[in-house]
């Protein structure tokens, strides 16, 4: 979501999360729908130097869900932005796959931090 544009549940960590830049320089890894709440939650990873962390945001009042194809997991050109009519549009996309849907809020439903091994 743009910071401008505030997020859904109105939380400042949230707004800085669903970023174009922090979402698009993390790799998506977890993509789960579920049918009883008709929600998404997305999983995103970052690493820097020896210091990783795990994101995930629950998108509900999911609807207009397209998909088609799907990479390793990975980064991926993501955009989570407040549309006019108040919802939040959300796309997942690389070579070859894309993830759309339409949701009315998100939240932040859990952060793990964790040690991260030095690539050589």
């Amino acid at each position: 979501m743009n910071a401008s544009e505030g997020a859904a549940e109105s939380s400042p960590e949230l707004s800085v999360l669903c970023a174009h830049d922090v979402l698009s320089n993390s790799d998506l890894f977890y993509v789960h729908f579920d049918e009883r709440g008709c929600s998404v939650t997305l999983g995103f990873s970052r690493v820097h130097g020896n210091e990783g962390v795990e994101f995930f945001l629950r998108f509900h009042e999911v609807r207009d869900v397209r998909v088609r194809g799907w990479g390793a997991p990975g980064q991926k050109d993501v955009h989570v932005e407040r549309a006019t009519d108040g919802t939040v549009q959300v796309s997942a996309s690389s070579e070859g796959s894309s993830l759309r849907f339409r949701a009315a809020g998100a939240t932040l439903s859990r952060t793990r931090n964790f040690l991260a091994a030095r690539s050589s």
